[in-house]
């Protein structure tokens, strides 16, 4: 007979992670049956057991948590089928009062004379510290694979899983699945000039806005009112980070598809207050797609793709949001099609450059040349920059294309000046991620010795959003450049971007009073007195020490009231259309008034 384990039972581990005294080995032996023998003292300590209360008994019912009994016996019985060690398994220890601690054991059998079983001994290790260690870094990697480290939200992975699992629950009982796409606009640039920390610091306060509007989720209509108020725990709502610039909100169950409706203006609200990361003095924007299961998409692939369409059509819309129409996905092919199009359409010739005068305000002789960018593709035809700009932006080809408008503008003008027709201004638009690139002096220089062009031939017209994107950065790009000649012109001036205590930083020399504030109405909601705002523009522009010009001349009614504000030049069709270089060659060459007053046919 097997000798009776010591009766010892001091207390057990105090149920922390500490384990009972540091390398304990625990030892037990059972029959065939499984049924306790032996329990070394380690054993008993660790549990809190006096041997009396476990001879006899069954070791998987004693010293096993119910739930892990069937995988225990399995176990035991898998030594006894090989006749070998058994591989190492862990399962709780279940102590005297009911805690548990986690031990790796392995046993092996011993056989009587005649080959039969005669006990199993089995020997363990406490690796409660150990297991749970291991399973908080899995948690942590589990969290990780689907959730974003600066937010804590959810991630895109994450989104799509839930969402695919979300569809097949909901057509059963003819629910509807609601998904917002909120693209956070110029958040990227922004992120890239602030630095990483800061920008983290940034994206955690716009997710922090987008979740407490889920949270709250509260609309103005009366027939979903109470809709609306049930919480988002309640109805599974659900915010992830679905790329660097945009969240996806998840709305299971919808009552009416304006509750989707009424949570995007929410948060379009929300994301548009000053940001405190940067003082308050930046205000960013969200333009949002708004799709609904099963109408717009059964599939969270298609449901997403649709969601994408509606929340880059959103852009373009004064209300900043939109809901998915199939129209928008013929918009988007076409939009592809130019995104795979446009890389190609400087290599082949497609791009050109046009040019637009601006007039004196006295002579309405030509004073200036703006260069436009154009492109005919043999298939598209004529695509206006509206279209193709922003998707040079996206692309990345904007760079290269700023430099062939910029080299195309000064040859000509160039050629002009050799063929004795004057030093004539000209203007090259730069865009916003131009301007936050600081090789943009270098290639500026280059182009201006490349075609031997006095710098103060030139200038590089920019709008008030590019450079309030980072008017630090903006600021010293363009006094590099302004400092070394170059004249900087400030687009769209009076649309509501501007800090006006920094446009001495930003160099400028010149503003181009934007075409809102000629208006031959009254007003409108945006610009209610046209007339008054365009004076204090002026006047504001003059005591800034600035060269004014008014752009977007189209009528004679509108010149008519320019004319008693004391304007430097005038831009508009009224006295040109943007014309090749041949037709502002000939234009040079007869040097006379422009307007349509004048006799002048735009070309």
């Amino acid at each position: 007979m097997l000798a009776e384990g010591p009766r010892c039972h001091p207390e057990f581990a105090s149920g922390d992670e500490r384990p009972g005294r540091a390398n304990q080995i625990l030892a037990m032996i059972t029959d065939p049956g499984g049924r306790l023998a032996f329990a070394n003292a380690d054993l008993l300590s660790l549990g809190g057991w006096e041997w009396g209360q476990l001879a006899g008994r069954l070791w998987h019912e004693a010293l096993v948590p119910a739930e892990h009994r069937r995988r225990a016996q399995r176990a035991f019985d898998r030594a006894l089928r090989d006749g070998e060690e058994a591989g190492c398994i862990e399962l709780p220890l279940r102590a005297r009062d009911g805690r548990t601690r986690i031990v790796a054991w392995s046993a092996c059998p011993s056989f009587d004379d005649s080959g039969h079983p005669a006990a199993v001994t089995s020997v363990g290790i406490d690796v409660t510290r150990w297991a749970s260690e291991r399973d908080r870094i899995a948690r942590e990697k589990e969290f990780d694979a689907s959730h974003d480290r600066a937010t804590g939200l959810p991630n895109g992975s994450a989104f799509r899983w839930r969402l695919g699992a979300e569809l097949p629950a909901a057509r059963p009982s003819g629910r509807s699945t609601g998904v917002l796409l909120i693209g956070v606009e110029r958040l990227r640039t922004v992120i890239e000039t602030l630095g990483h920390e800061a920008g983290e610091r940034l994206i955690t306060e716009m997710a922090e806005r987008v979740s407490d509007c889920v949270e709250v989720a509260v609309g103005s209509a009366e027939e979903t009112a109470d809709a609306l108020k049930r919480s988002a725990a309640q109805r599974a709502w659900m915010v992830a980070r679905w790329s660097d610039h945009e969240f996806a909100v998840l709305l299971p169950d919808l009552v009416f598809v304006e509750e989707a409706v009424y949570m995007a203006r929410s948060i379009i609200a929300a994301i548009s207050s000053p940001c405190s990361e940067t003082g308050g003095d930046l205000r960013l924007s969200a333009s949002i797609g708004i799709v609904v299961a099963p109408s717009d998409g059964d599939s969270a692939e298609t449901l997403m793709r649709h969601a994408a369409m509606a929340e880059r059509g959103a852009r373009s819309t004064a209300e900043r949001l939109l809901r998915f129409e199939m129209a928008l996905s013929e918009e988007a092919e076409d939009r592809l099609l130019i995104e795979q199009q446009l890389p190609l359409a400087l290599d082949r010739g497609e791009i050109s450059v046009v040019f637009q005068p601006e007039v004196d305000a006295q002579s309405r002789r030509i004073v200036g040349l703006e260069a436009l960018c154009r492109w005919h593709h043999p298939v598209l035809g004529e695509v206006p920059p509206g279209r193709f700009i922003p998707i040079a932006e996206d692309v990345g080809v904007i760079a290269d294309i700023g430099r062939f408008v910029l080299r195309s503008a000064l040859s000509q003008a160039a050629e002009w000046r050799r063929e004795g027709l004057g030093r004539i201004r000209v203007a090259v638009n730069v865009s916003s991620r131009q301007l936050l690139d600081r090789s943009l002096v270098t290639t500026v220089l280059d182009c201006l010795g490349e075609t031997d062009t006095p710098p103060n031939v030139l200038e590089l017209e920019i709008t008030e959003s590019a450079a309030m994107v980072d008017s630090h950065a903006a600021s010293e790009v363009l006094r590099a450049l302004a400092s070394r000649g170059v004249t900087i012109s400030l687009d769209d001036f009076g649309t509501g971007y501007s800090n006006l205590g920094k446009l001495h930083h930003l160099a400028v020399s010149t503003i181009k009073i934007d075409r809102s504030f000629l208006l031959d109405e009254a007003g409108t909601e945006t610009v209610p007195d046209p007339g008054a705002l365009l004076c204090a523009l002026v006047t504001l522009g003059r005591s800034l020490g600035l060269r004014v010009i008014a752009e977007g001349v189209e009528t004679e009614e509108q010149l008519m009231r320019l004319e008693g504000h004391s304007l430097d030049a005038y831009q508009g069709f009224l006295f040109s259309r943007p014309v090749p270089p041949a037709e502002v060659h000939r234009l040079l060459c007869e040097d006379r008034p422009l307007g349509a007053g004048l006799g002048h046919h735009a070309a």
